[in-house]
């Protein structure tokens, strides 16, 4: 449907019944429709200037275009049940859906009953949003309302100034490592996963008995990745996984690592261990954890352990290393990330191919 646009259908029968019509209230109805016709069909000014709801002008237009004068005429007969959605329909809904980032089910069914005045089932509304409009049904990625309003253009910048100062430098592309530095405390209780189940409320087998570990790791996009299990998250911990990473990339001259904004990330030691290293530490602007694609794998971790009933904290942390080793040596989670904050670096986006 992309390109195409609401019209009048048969504007000369149109024209026609409007120069004829004696009953006012059909006439205002066939003036409007020539006005839309002649508005670049600009639905929603079309409706403004005739100073009336946009659903009311849709059922209108809809009505025309499917049944004509007799449909439209207050003292018409009776034409039958209009069609259910159309690829006209489904090209406004599409447009309505387009006014808010987010909608439920419910709102979507009351949105096609106000302007369609059908009756879908919710089963009915998520088929239409799902198979026919090409929408997703996921939880939203949650936003810090801190999170500033440019903070993919701040990163941009960071990235293309590291880029400069190495290319100054003379340090080629091919021998320069990269990639994203995060922390985590995954539970032995996590239950974050989806599952299909004939069973109405399916029940997995889980130790209820608390225990978590602290986790960091540094997923390459070009290098080595790298995991290890911390004692803490003090500068110290930081420091000694540092030294790790360098002796997983020691083959690079230069090492580009992004990392969020922890107070020990920003320490003193930990930025001079940083120089000695010849790593260059990229922070994200604050309040961005998504622009990391080194949550995901937390997450797919997490999921990988709702599934598990895990009995001790040896067997916890060997699920993690596991989950960590076959999930770090995909870019798949970075893909999007490479491309949009990488693009202007060819390099990086081949890895992906």
């Amino acid at each position: 449907m992309k390109g195409e646009r609401l019209v009048v259908l048969r504007q000369t029968e149109l024209l026609e019944h409007l120069a004829d019509e004696k009953d006012m209230t059909v006439k205002f109805k066939l003036a409007f429709l020539k006005c839309f016709s002649s508005l670049d069909d600009n639905l929603e000014v079309a409706c403004q200037d005739f100073g009336m709801a946009t659903s009311t002008g849709y059922r209108w237009l809809r009505t025309w275009n499917h049944t004509g004068y007799a449909g439209l005429s207050d003292t018409g007969h009776r034409t039958g049940r209009l069609p259910r959605l159309d690829d006209s329909d489904l090209l406004f809904l599409t447009y309505l859906l387009h006014r808010q980032a987010t909608w439920t089910t419910a709102e979507v069914q009351e949105l096609i009953q106000r302007y369609f005045d059908i009756e879908y089932s919710p089963n009915q509304v998520i088929r239409i949003l799902r198979n026919r409009v090409g929408m997703y049904f996921n939880k939203p990625f949650p936003h810090d309302d801190r999170r500033p309003t440019d903070a993919e253009a701040r990163l941009k910048a960071s990235l293309h100034q590291v880029f400069n100062t190495l290319k100054e430098k003379g340090i080629p592309k091919e021998d320069i490592a990269i990639g994203l530095l995060d922390e985590a405390s995954p539970q032995n209780r996590a239950n974050t996963v989806r599952l299909w189940s004939f069973e109405h409320s399916p029940v997995v087998r889980k130790n209820t008995t608390h225990f978590q570990t602290n986790t960091i790791g540094f997923y390459a996009i070009q290098g080595v990745s790298v995991q290890h299990f911390m004692a803490d998250s003090k500068t110290e911990s930081v420091v000694d996984f540092l030294h790790r990473v360098k002796a997983a990339n020691a083959t690079f001259k230069a090492i580009i690592i992004v990392l969020d904004n922890y107070s020990t990330h920003h320490s003193g030691q930990v930025k001079a261990t940083a120089r000695e290293l010849d790593m260059y530490l990229v922070y994200l602007p604050s309040y961005s954890p998504d622009l990391n694609p080194l949550e995901y794998i937390w997450k797919s971790i997490k999921r990988i352990m709702s599934r598990s009933c895990i009995q001790t904290l040896d067997e916890m942390k060997e699920t993690i290393a596991e989950g960590w080793k076959k999930l770090s040596g995909s870019l798949g989670f970075a893909k999007k990330w490479i491309a949009q904050f990488l693009k202007t670096e060819s390099y990086y986006n081949d890895l992906c191919k």
